[in-house]
């Protein structure tokens, strides 16, 4: 796994995003499309068995049976004047993850070829994975000045040398003595809400009696209230690499203050999550978590999910333009979800959700995507996408529920990139619905109710000094259903700042 696509990871938006950085974290610098210069080292000594190919190997269990082959030749005499040798051994030492045993092969290339930029980066890489952040920084400066160096690796230096900083700037994270990565993030936010208590849209409701249909008017006390909100989150992330896998922790506090007690409320979510080997071309992914919600001073939800995804190997995007095919991949996934929920204050309500959740993650590849601008061509996308279909029902813990069984269907897209080259901005659409299998109630007509939800919502930050994010939040939902009482709007904007802490 690549430690240095760890360190740089974005917390807002996390869900699958983070997968998505984990992911495609393997290429680092032995991506950049380097290496053709080591095959052609005027070290190489004819004779060496082993002759460098690139790119190595994706998956993890081809990479350590090839790092396997090269440390038994390590030793042997045709292959220790071999420059290309020794950098190939530690580019793939590099992509294993074992730091510290790429060093030595690395700097044995460069002392017997100096001129190798590929092997520089990697041998970076391997002093920042281990704390050196200095020497890194030194060993890349020189490389970066060179006249004859080509754009791309150019780029390359750039994006190593900033994630080199990050990992020793305050606002990224910490390593502790049992190798977890840690980082903090809290937030303050002021701004409005035009339905601070979730109330149904309508004023009036009407109800099936014997006697005939009867319209009344709601209470007024229930219709929407706008009204100004102080928005407060504080989110820590712990990441911890064993083997080829990764162990995620996270948990995220929210709290919104208002003028309002009724209409307050507390949130906190809890996940840990299990990455079998974000490297590779395919692996499975297990998260669990748990969640609460108190509204108004009242315990309103109390929820437990788990899930288990798999991850296929990425493609090329079809059906698009050859320029986007070179710069775009996808990754493919399948997912069994299953949530249990329970409502404190009404028990009715309790019930278990089970479904299948299908995703496709596309990234962008920074370093073509870089080439393809440098060729004068015009506007290209960046970034992350995530596309997740999902579908399952929601039974009933007790006999009696209203609607019966709940199917419900979502689909939602996320895109997440830069903007105004420092900025980033996220910006996420989402539409579900849930239809009940039963009738909700014989005075709301006794038929089966129907529920379309659709939502926006746009996340962006900018950063002003380190550690410290101007950030803002827009977010638009609507509700509606056959059964008016269920219907609703609300839109809410936030402005503040957001710190990252160790």
């Amino acid at each position: 796994m690549a430690v240095t696509s760890l360190s740089s990871l974005r917390l807002g938006l996390w869900t699958l995003s983070l997968c998505s950085s984990l992911a495609y974290g393997q290429q680092g610098a032995s991506g950049v499309g380097t290496r053709s210069e080591t095959a052609s080292a005027g070290s190489q000594v004819a004779g060496c068995p082993a002759q460098p190919t690139y790119p190595l190997p994706a998956e993890p269990a081809r990479l350590r049976e090839l790092a396997d082959q090269l440390d038994a030749l390590a030793i042997n005499r045709a292959c220790l004047p071999d420059a290309s040798f020794h950098a190939w051994r530690g580019a793939v030492l590099v992509a294993l993850g074992r730091a510290a045993e790429a060093v030595e092969p690395l700097e044995r290339a460069l002392l017997i070829a100096p001129d190798l930029p590929g092997a520089t980066l990697d041998l970076a890489q391997a002093l920042a994975l281990q704390g050196d952040q200095a020497s890194a920084t030194a060993l890349l400066a020189p490389l970066r000045e060179r006249s004859d160096l080509p754009p791309a690796i150019r780029n390359a230096i750039d994006r190593r040398t900033a994630a080199i900083a990050q990992q020793a700037g305050p606002a990224n994270p910490a390593v502790d003595g049992n190798g977890w990565q840690s980082r903090w993030q809290i937030a303050t936010m002021g701004g409005s809400d035009t339905n601070l208590n979730n109330a149904p849209s309508g004023s009036e409701v009407t109800l099936t009696l014997p006697q005939g249909n009867v319209t009344l008017p709601l209470d007024p006390a229930g219709r929407p209230r706008k009204g100004s909100a102080l928005l407060t989150t504080a989110l820590w992330q712990g990441l911890k690499a064993r083997g080829d896998a990764v162990w995620v922790l996270q948990g995220d506090l929210r709290a919104r203050q208002t003028g309002d007690s009724e209409t307050s409320y507390q949130q906190g979510d809890f996940s840990a999550s299990w990455l079998e080997s974000p490297a590779a071309p395919r692996q499975w992914v297990a998260r669990t978590s748990a969640s609460y919600l108190r509204f108004g001073g009242q315990t309103l939800l109390q929820a437990y999910r788990a899930s288990l995804q798999h991850q296929w190997e990425s493609f090329p995007l079809p059906l698009v333009p050859a320029t986007l095919q070179d710069i775009w991949s996808c990754r493919p996934s399948v997912a069994f979800e299953w949530e249990h929920r329970r409502y404190p204050s009404s028990a009715s309500l309790d019930g278990q959700l089970a479904g299948l959740a299908a995703g496709l993650l596309c990234r962008a590849d920074p370093d073509r995507t870089d080439q393809a601008r440098s060729a004068g061509i015009g506007f290209l996308p960046d970034g992350n996408f995530n596309l997740q279909l999902r579908s399952g029902s929601d039974h009933p813990s007790e006999s009696g529920r209203a609607g019966g069984t709940y199917r419900k269907s979502e689909v939602r897209a996320q895109w997440e990139g830069p903007v105004l080259s420092k900025g980033r901005l996220g910006v996420q659409l989402s539409a579900t619905i849930q239809t009940d299998s039963e009738p909700y109630s014989p005075l709301l007509g006794n038929v089966p109710r129907k529920v379309r939800r659709t939502g926006l919502q746009i996340d962006g930050s900018w950063p002003v000094v380190s550690g410290l994010s101007l950030i803002g939040a827009f977010e638009a939902g609507r509700q509606r259903s056959n059964l008016t009482i269920f219907e609703s709007n609300q839109r809410s904007l936030y402005l503040g700042v957001r710190w990252e802490l160790m």
